[in-house]
């Protein structure tokens, strides 16, 4: 069976900014491109993605990165009753965001890898299998909600 592994919003920011660990997200795409892993994103992602390069950039810079990160070798998963049920007990038990939930609910009903830089899935530890990417070069871990 292939690994697998469930990118967290910042493993894209990392790989379109080319930040640390973007090789390692890159290797990842490689792999689920030649069928050798199965990558997969939380459509909490896509929000995230969005709203994030918007505020730090413009609405344009958005949709390409949208763009790119719907033409990568991925299953995009959306929600149902039972993944928003699994994402509320997470939220209520551990401090993580809202959109964190849903990443990490996803990355547990896969039995996958989540792939990350938030500090705040280190809560989870345990519950699910994490891959931390190295933090930005010479910035503090960024928080999002």
């Amino acid at each position: 069976m292939a690994e697998s592994f469930v990118l967290d919003t910042s493993a894209f920011i990392a790989l379109d900014e080319r930040e640390p660990g973007a090789e390692e997200v890159e290797a990842m795409l490689a792999r689920a491109w030649l069928g050798e892993a199965e990558v997969h994103a939380s459509f909490a992602t896509l929000t995230e993605l969005e709203y994030i390069r918007t505020q730090e950039q413009d609405a344009q810079q958005a949709t390409e990165l949208l763009t790119f990160a719907k033409s990568q070798p991925l299953k995009w998963h959306h929600t149902d009753d039972s993944l928003c049920s699994e994402a509320a007990k997470l939220k209520a038990v551990h401090k993580v965001s809202f959109a964190d939930a849903f990443v990490a609910a996803t990355a547990k009903r896969l039995n996958a890898t989540l792939v990350h830089k938030d500090p705040e899935f280190d809560a989870l530890a345990g519950m699910i299998k994490l891959h931390g990417l190295p933090p930005k070069t010479g910035a503090p871990a960024t928080e999002k909600k």
